[in-house]
């Protein structure tokens, strides 16, 4: 069954003219698709640091519509989360809630001091060089999800090695 909507309208002359908008079907792709995509899911993988999933989810996030500046402040607003995790004792020291702030919280354990810092410096400074045209926004939050796997792999090499030892 179609489903269009006409109406009148005048041209530039004052001639009345049919206008028929044709309605087309809803698919996984755009407004609807994007209504389903769960961002906490990337979110959660940036913070468990698992970098296929991150990376997976990144590029479903693109693919149900949603772009690569709105999914940036979501990564930012994760390493926020967890730098104000950092800088705390409990969630009563916060404006957030008990749930976001002791996720944040139990995602500290995958990240050595000083590591969530350099990313949230490295995420504004892309940021920034992103709007002067020096590099795009999508290409700073792959390399980011790319370099989340990084540090993670260095640590579980270093790990064998001493359980290896010399």
């Amino acid at each position: 069954m179609e489903n269009n909507e006409e109406f009148f309208q005048r041209d530039i002359f004052g001639n009345l003219i049919k206008v028929v908008l044709e309605t087309e079907e809803v698919d996984a792709i755009g407004p609807q698709a994007r209504s389903d995509f769960n961002v906490f899911a990337l979110t959660d993988a940036i913070g468990a640091r698992k970098k296929r999933d991150a990376w997976v989810l990144y590029q479903k996030a693109l693919a149900s519509g949603m772009v690569a500046e709105e999914i940036f402040y979501k990564l930012v607003w994760q390493i926020k989360t967890m730098l104000i995790a950092t800088k705390t004792k409990s969630v009563s020291e916060t404006d957030m809630k008990d749930f976001p702030y002791n996720k944040a919280k139990s995602f500290l354990n995958n990240f050595k001091p000083g590591e969530i810092e350099k990313m949230s410096e490295d995420l504004m400074l892309g940021y920034h060089r992103a709007r002067r045209g020096e590099t795009e926004i999508e290409t700073l939050v792959e390399k980011t999800l790319v370099r989340l796997h990084d540090a993670a792999l260095r640590r579980f090499w270093q790990r064998e090695a001493t359980v290896m030892g010399p």
